[in-house]
C-alpha cells in the first residue's frame, strides 16, 4: 500500500510511549518485553540543562535499573568531560558528543553497549534529536517532558519546531 511522505514522517517522530518523566517509566514491563538496555539522554532528561545535579531520586531510579538487569548508557550530545563525569559519577557508560540523530551515532551507540535494536529502549525529552534518531533506528522509543525550561537556544529553537511540526503539547 502507498504511504504518503508526510505520514512516514509524522511516525518517525512519534514516540512508543510519553511520560511526565524518567520516574513514571514501567520498567518491569519492558524488561518482560525483552528489553535489556536504556540509552538515555543527559540534558533536561535526568538532569536540568547545564546543571550537575545529581538527585538522589535519580541515583536510585538507575540502581532500580541495574538491579533489574539493564545496561544503561548516557547518549549526549554534549560534551566528553561533562557527560563523562557524570557516567563516572552514575556508574554507566556513556557516549557523549553523539551525533543524535544520525544512524551513524545510534549505531556506535548500540556498539559500545553490545546492543541491538530489538534489545533496547532510547529515552529522551526531545524529539528531533532522541525520538527521530530512535525510531529511525528501529529503537522503541520513549519522550518525557523536559526536567527545566532553561536550555541551549538550538533547542528552544527545536521546542518551536516540536509544537509546529511534530504536535508537541504541554512545553512552555
Amino acid at each position: 500500500m502507498y504511504e504518503k511522505k508526510g505520514d512516514k514522517m509524522r511516525r518517525s517522530l512519534t514516540p512508543n510511549e510519553i511520560y511526565d518523566s524518567i520516574f513514571s517509566i514501567e520498567l518491569t514491563r519492558l524488561y518482560k518485553k525483552g528489553y535489556r538496555n536504556i540509552l538515555i539522554d543527559v540534558d533536561n532528561t535526568i538532569i536540568p540543562w547545564n546543571a550537575d545535579i545529581i538527585s538522589v531520586k535519580l541515583r536510585d531510579w538507575l540502581g532500580k535499573c541495574r538491579n533489574m538487569g539493564f545496561t544503561i548508557c548516557l547518549f549526549s550530545n554534549n560534551k566528553s568531560s561533562r557527560v563523562n563525569r557524570l557516567a563516572e559519577e552514575l556508574k554507566v557508560s556513556a557516549v557523549p558528543k553523539g551525533g543524535k540523530p544520525l544512524k551513524t551515532a545510534f549505531r556506535r551507540a548500540l556498539r559500545h553497549i553490545n546492543g541491538s535494536p530489538q534489545n533496547t529502549i532510547m529515552i529522551g525529552d526531545q524529539i528531533f534529536t532522541d525520538i527521530w534518531g530512535g525510531n529511525l533506528m528501529g529503537l522503541y522509543t520513549i519522550l518525557v517532558n523536559p526536567i527545566s525550561t532553561s536550555e541551549f537556544w538550538g533547542t528552544k529553537f527545536s521546542r518551536f519546531l516540536e509544537k509546529k511540526l511534530a504536535g508537541r503539547r504541554g512545553l512552555g
